[in-house]
């Protein structure tokens, strides 16, 4: 009994070694579709309308602590200004660790727009951030806080800052070329984070968060077996896809598809991430709602199921996201009575979201 207790132990142990070696590393979603500009900034804007994003993630339920994190985003597309792509906010909060780690990052994302053709236009998005992490030095033991006999005998003489936040600005930048041929609408995008790699240390030592890579590709392919609002029970949409994503001793691949009828979504997806001392593979299922209140307006409720099929860590539990997006297509930010729009900018692509 007491063997496979120590067993258990040493496995958490060897994995948060893993997770604090690889605390550079940026939380990941599985529905990183519904959280499109956490990935790339050039998604702002790409289509029309106003678009609030909310995504609740909580991770390896089967640990003891806290893998919790928070998204909210929202943008603006404005076909009115000439060149322009739209305007975003992204906040971004995690915590791990038993709560001991927190980081908190709120940005600003700007995006331009060039129209290559009549079917294709490209996109060009920055996001500039300000990044908060803390940790609660105070929750936190040390070897010399420890006796072979005694166990814990007080205060630690490691010399600590306090629980004085680091703070620094960030900087991330991406590209989406997007094309539709009939009923299919083609996306590609590319971007890369933390350019300027900021030193995120809580000592005297320096720490760079390392720069991500992130590729992307995807097809919405729309059957449009009936285009009539009222008549959308026979509606039927495609999405398969594919995301690619490398930082320092970890990367990230996501492979899968979701699909749209009646006003409802299912998913599933492969996703493997490997990291320098073990990798996680797992099978993501995806169930959610389209709620419309208006032409324009509507309501996506979608929950996915994380299963962690990887031997050596099935011990961590599954993971849950709920993804909650508002979006108002008649939402502008400038009233196009009060600016003229030359006709090559009014021509712009414009494809519907899945």
């Amino acid at each position: 009994m007491f063997r496979a207790i120590n067993i258990r132990v040493l496995l958490v142990f060897m994995l948060a070694c893993a997770m604090f070696d690889a605390q550079a590393q940026d939380v990941n979603f599985s529905q990183f579709f519904n959280n499109p500009t956490y990935y790339n900034p050039a998604y702002v804007g790409l289509t029309t309308g106003l678009k609030l994003r909310l995504d609740v993630r909580k991770q390896w339920t089967g640990l003891s602590g806290e893998y919790h994190t928070f998204s909210f985003s929202a943008d603006i597309a404005d076909r009115n200004i000439p060149g322009a792509g739209g305007i975003g906010f992204i906040a971004t909060s995690n915590t791990e660790g038993m709560g001991m780690i927190r980081s908190t990052t709120i940005g600003f994302i700007p995006a331009v727009r060039i129209r290559v053709n009549r079917f294709s236009i490209f996109q060009l998005g920055a996001l500039i951030s300000v990044v908060t992490k803390q940790v609660d030095w105070n929750n936190m033991v040390f070897s010399d806080q420890l006796d072979p006999r005694l166990g814990y005998i007080g205060p630690s003489s490691f010399p600590t800052p306090g629980n004085k936040p680091v703070v620094f600005p960030d900087f991330s930048i991406g590209g989406i070329y997007q094309i539709k041929s009939r009923n299919v609408v083609g996306t590609f995008g590319v971007a890369v984070h933390h350019i300027t790699q900021p030193d995120q240390s809580f000592l005297q030592n320096v720490s760079p968060l390392p720069r991500k890579w992130v590729a992307h590709m995807d097809f919405i392919i729309d059957f449009q077996r009936n285009r009539g609002y009222y008549n959308r029970a026979r509606d039927i949409k495609l999405d398969p896809g594919i995301l690619y994503q490398t930082q320092a001793n970890m990367s990230l691949f996501a492979l899968g598809a979701n699909a749209y009828f009646s006003d409802v979504y299912v998913g599933m997806w492969y996703r493997n991430e490997v990291f320098l001392k073990t990798s996680f593979t797992n099978f993501v299922w995806l169930v959610g709602l389209n709620i419309p209140f208006n032409s324009n307006t509507r309501m996506k409720l979608m929950y996915s199921f994380d299963m962690n099929t990887s031997r050596n860590t099935n011990f961590t539990g599954p993971s849950h996201e709920v993804s909650l997006i508002f979006e108002f297509g008649k939402a502008r930010l400038i009233n196009p009575n009060k600016i003229r729009v030359p006709m090559r900018s009014q021509s712009s692509l414009e494809c519907s979201p899945f």
